[in-house]
């Protein structure tokens, strides 16, 4: 009978009910274990739904800047290509034009797995969140790799998928980062199984992944992971050499050549056309006022902004040490919205899995990339560093924000941490018997810790007064101390939320050690206080609204209901206000209805244009020539100043030029050709800000003939003429070469507007004598083709960033058309390789490769 009870007891404890029959959680066990990668997957979009659940199930969304600004200016876009079935090339809607593809203003369909999504009819909200789970499951697969369990794998996963960074890419409207930055961890998987096992099928797989990441558009995340990649390829050759296998040094090298050429060719659809804009755009021609002529990026101080720095290291482990965004941030970047934190148990699992993994090779490697990817991301606090991947490696000079680099770090702790749960439970399995002296030691830090929150507590009074001394003075002594206040009571809250959060976690390991708990349940516990300790960071910025907000920005507002009353090709210049701090120039908004501006926002916006805006700069400064600031008793008060003449009209020209016939401004402009149509409000910031629409009655038309030209050779002499008036844009023209034919003076001329459309403008001209014909949309000879009666015609560049033909005598039919050679050969190229991935991949799988790893 007692061996009959022993073998109940046994049962009981392997999952067997007292029926005979497995038990729920057998089953479950068994299901997880027979279905490991899927169920990770699973268990990780239930988890992003939960934290999601307002937008997945509520359809509300993130009514940010980052995501109207692209919304508003996709909208007609759109609509153009529902309606009349044709891709948008040239969007005419903000800066008086932008190639759509070559700036990734809008790239549908390049992205394959869009194309399979889209059938499920998601929001493109929805679709963004649904990439979460990809960013656990390649950490978990990275990890399974390396012989780590279950548990401790999807740890790992769970908390890449929940890091803060990546949270805030889409909360904060940064879809295609989020979505290019969660293939980070699968393409590092499919390269070390390529590295190890070799194969067809791991050569299309790498290839397949890298693609996808490639397409996604987000070509800053592409390049650093590809330095990651890369740097991960330096290593695995040295570490070729080191075991004795020198000579096949070149073979994971040949591998990483093709599955580059592979992905980029998947790619080459979208990044062909960024290719070729690039030497056009900010991103790729240095400004013709650069001081330093040989710096083809985006310049040194603008490209490191938003610099980290060293002291803000401590939000990896106290998100709120540096104020948690807003106006409590008070470190070295201009704002941010989030602390980089990592979490406290995730970083010290990954403290713990360095120090007891440290001979490890991926963990020396991992190691190595934290820290290189650190010392980055310092910018411009760390000169010396960023400036030499700024000067020396490909393409680096390109981009901006040093900090995003950090995906790369969390990256890199978030595999540690799951190495160092695994190493917890390798300690415990060593020991049949609880270790004492062990355990005690985990004992003694928790109490330790409790000891510190305690000291703290009592001396709230000293801690506050040394914290409060690092932080900046801003403001006035009042609204400072309000602020100082509120900064400190964020910072001390988390010191007990992060020591409470690290006791709770040191209990729960000493339980374990001690034998009180199975490493079942020290798994799933501290998988519960990971996921606690994150969401309590990633909450705070998870806050979604009605998708009813958005719909409500892209409607036609008063002040788009008005300017749609006018039938005319036109411009609007949305002036900024310095005085006010408006920043009407930089709005998108107003392109959703297919108003075009020349103004606007976007981050690579044509290198001609902008140096045409710094040299003239009456974007800046319209408003500043008619009002000045003054302060009485306190109080601000505008008050109305006699202008600059010769300011005053250069500016006005360049306006009338421009096609500009409606300013659009909160405050009256005093000039006779300057009439005031209506009176609107919108909706800025929240708040209903009214705004006057003033007709310019000098406005030109889009195209018109001059009989009149002057040749510069330097664009600084060019675009200051157009400043100070000294060439009337309406009258005449700044060219960089003679024209083959010279202009001559002919009362008679006449222009007519036929067509104009984004893809393509038709002009019917008539004169006795040759002229010169201006259109003032930018200047991109790679996109645009000139035609004079069907029969090619060379553009020249006008006005700097301008269009210019030269017309002979009589009557001319005259076009403009978009060209896309780029996109075209992309096409094919993208098709052709994407065909070929999955052949390697099938043709691999029925050879069955790559079975046993090396």
């Amino acid at each position: 009978m007692a061996k009959k009870k022993n073998s109940k007891k046994s049962d009981q404890k392997q999952g067997v009910s007292k029926t005979g029959a497995p038990s729920i959680a057998a089953h479950i066990s068994n299901w997880v274990a027979t279905h490991h990668i899927f169920s990770a997957f699973l268990f990780y979009t239930i988890i992003i739904f939960i934290f999601f659940s307002e937008v997945v199930f509520q359809g509300k969304l993130f009514f940010v800047p980052d995501s109207q600004a692209p919304a508003a200016l996709n909208a007609p876009l759109w609509q153009m290509l529902n309606d009349e079935g044709i891709h948008a090339f040239w969007s005419p809607y903000i800066f008086g034009g932008l190639p759509t593809y070559g700036s990734l203003i809008f790239t549908p369909f390049v992205y394959f797995p869009y194309l399979a999504l889209t059938f499920f009819d998601f929001q493109s909200t929805v679709l963004a969140i649904l990439h979460f789970p990809f960013a656990g499951l390649g950490v978990y697969l990275i990890l399974r790799d390396q012989k780590v369990e279950y548990l401790p794998a999807f740890l790992g996963g769970l908390a890449f998928m929940l890091t803060p960074h990546l949270i805030s890419m889409e909360t904060f409207g940064h879809g295609s980062k989020l979505m290019t930055s969660v293939y980070i961890p699968l393409a590092f998987w499919a390269m070390l199984r390529l590295f190890n096992r070799g194969g067809l099928k791991y050569i299309g797989l790498a290839a397949l992944i890298l693609g996808f990441q490639f397409q996604r558009g987000h070509v800053q995340i592409v390049y650093y992971t590809w330095m990651l990649l890369g740097l991960f390829l330096l290593f695995y050759i040295g570490k070729e050499i080191k075991d004795g296998n020198a000579a096949k040094f070149y073979q994971p090298l040949l591998k990483f050549a093709v599955v580059l050429l592979l992905a980029l060719g998947m790619a080459a659809i979208l990044y062909l056309p960024v290719l070729e804009y690039m030497p056009h755009s900010i991103r790729g021609a240095a400004s013709v006022f650069a001081t330093a002529t040989n710096d083809t990026g985006v310049g040194i101080e603008y490209a490191t902004q938003w610099s980290f720095s060293p002291g803000e290291m401590m939000t990896f482990i106290i998100p709120s040490f540096y104020g948690f965004g807003g106006q409590t941030y008070w470190g070295t970047m201009p704002f941010t919205d989030y602390p980089h934190y990592m979490g406290i148990l995730v970083f010290g699992l990954a403290l713990f899995g360095l120090i007891y993994r440290r001979k490890q090779w991926l963990v020396l490697f991992l190691t190595l990339e934290i820290f290189f990817t650190l010392l980055i991301s310092f910018g411009k606090n760390l000169p010396i560093v960023y400036g030499l991947f700024y000067d020396y490696f490909p393409y680096f000079n390109k981009f901006r924000v040093p900090v995003m680099i950090l995906i790369l770090v969390q990256f890199g702790i978030v595999v540690l941490a799951g190495l160092g749960l695994q190493s917890i439970l390798d300690l415990i399995k060593e020991q049949k018997n609880a270790n004492p002296v062990f355990a005690k030691k985990i004992l003694y830090s928790a109490i330790g810790i409790g000891t510190l929150l305690l000291i703290f507590t009592v001396g709230k009074g000293v801690l506050q007064g040394f914290i409060q001394s690092l932080y900046p003075t801003q403001y006035a002594p009042a609204t400072q101390q309000q602020l100082n206040q509120m900064r400190f009571d964020l910072f001390f809250k988390d010191i007990w939320v992060v020591g409470l959060i690290s006791g709770a976690s040191l209990f729960i390991i000493y339980a374990a050690f001690t034998h009180k708990i199975k490493m079942t349940a020290l798994c799933l516990a501290l998988c519960a206080v990971a996921v606690i300790d994150l969401w309590l960071v990633i909450g705070k910025i998870n806050n979604p609204v009605s998708g009813q907000r958005m719909d409500d920005y892209l409607q036609e507002d008063q002040l788009a209901k008005f300017l749609k009353t006018d039938n005319s090709t036109f411009r609007i210049f949305p002036v900024n206000v310095g005085f006010a701090r408006l920043n009407l120039f930089g709005e998108n908004r107003w392109a959703a209805q297919g108003i075009q501006s020349i103004g606007g926002y976007h981050a690579a916006k044509l290198r001609a244009y902008q140096d045409f805006l710094d040299g003239t700069q009456f974007s800046n400064t319209y408003l500043d020539k008619y009002y000045s600031v003054s302060n009485t008793g306190g109080q601000n008060r505008l008050v109305a100043v006699q202008p600059h003449e010769i300011i005053r009209v250069a500016q006005n020209n360049i306006l009338n030029f421009l096609n500009v016939k409606y300013v659009i401004s909160p405050y009256p402009v005093p000039d006779s050709h300057m009439v005031d149509r209506a009176q609107v409000g919108i909706n800025y910031g929240g708040q209903m800000l009214p705004l006057r629409v003033i007709e310019n009655k000098s406005a030109l038309q889009r195209a018109f003939l001059v009989d009149n030209y002057q040749e510069f050779s330097d664009p600084k002499v060019l675009l200051n003429a157009l400043a100070t008036g000294k060439l009337n844009p309406t009258e005449s023209v700044g060219l960089y070469e003679k024209p083959e034919v010279a202009p001559e003076a002919d009362p008679s001329a006449q222009l007519e507007l036929v067509k104009y459309h984004p893809h393509a403008i038709e002009i019917s001209t008539q004169s006795e004598k040759p002229q010169l014909l201006v259109l003032s949309d930018p200047f991109y000879p790679a996109g645009w083709e000139g035609h004079i009666n069907n029969k090619p015609a060379k553009i020249l560049q006008a006005n700097h960033a301008f269009r210019a033909l030269v017309l002979p005598a009589g009557k001319n039919e005259v076009t403009f058309k978009v060209k896309t050679p780029a996109y075209s050969t992309g096409k094919w190229i993208s098709t052709f390789s994407f065909l070929l991935v999955i052949g390697l991949i099938v043709v691999g799988n029925l050879k069955k490769e790559g079975v046993e790893e090396k």
